[in-house]
């Protein structure tokens, strides 16, 4: 079965089959390479290589025609799904939210609308800009990346999200977040979302960062 509700997924990854001594070499190398090396026209492109081939998937397969990404960095994954977008002869607008928004540097024929955004005031940020959710179009993707109250931003964003929107919260190979956004009595456990095992174990068992966490809603 392809959906599944949250409560009946284990916190568990193939990458955990690795010995100790590989496992932490290989997260480290990795965490190495995404900051420092791996680029999309001079931009960091900070996504593992599994989680890279998976939004690949997503896109072509949902046709998003809005995409919020929380968690710019100095723009470089926004820059590379507005690339994959334009290849693929989709039509989708593109937002970029993060509290540093002087790094960020996308090129200027790109259409990505960058916003600066504190996290913890996400409640003011949408009531001051409620016509941008509310003018939405759909199917949408949302992105989680930033890992500043990433439940509050769910929580948030939630009520402007219909029946088959996605939403992808990033990095859960991190137990505590994986706690803190999917599992508490705040995060999604309680909420109307079911995890796409298709593209969580697209490459083995929760075989990325993002464990448990591709999400439709529902």
């Amino acid at each position: 079965m392809r959906f599944a509700n949250i409560k009946d997924r284990k916190f568990t990854t193939i990458i955990h089959q690795f010995s100790l001594a590989f496992y932490n070499t290989y997260i480290q190398q990795i965490k190495h390479t995404k900051w420092n090396h791996h680029k999309w026209k001079g931009l960091t492109l900070m996504k593992d290589p599994m989680t890279l081939s998976v939004y690949m998937m997503i896109i072509q397969e949902l046709k998003p025609k809005t995409i919020l990404e929380f968690g710019t960095y100095d723009g470089g994954s926004a820059l590379w799904m507005e690339d994959i977008i334009k290849s693929l002869l989709l039509e989708c607008e593109i937002h970029t939210f993060d509290i540093n928004k002087e790094r960020v540097n996308l090129p200027e024929d790109s259409n990505i609308k960058s916003h600066k955004l504190d996290n913890n005031k996400i409640n003011e940020f949408i009531n001051e800009r409620r016509f941008l959710f509310e003018k939405m179009e759909r199917p949408i993707l949302i992105i989680e990346d930033s890992h500043v109250n990433s439940a509050g931003i769910i929580r948030s964003l939630d009520p402007f999200l219909k029946s088959g929107d996605y939403l992808v919260i990033e990095d859960t190979l991190d137990q505590k977040k994986y706690q803190e956004t999917l599992l508490s009595e705040n995060g999604i456990k309680n909420m109307n979302y079911e995890v796409d095992t298709f593209y969580c174990d697209f490459w083995g068992v929760n075989n990325s960062w993002n464990v448990n966490s591709i999400f439709r809603k529902i």
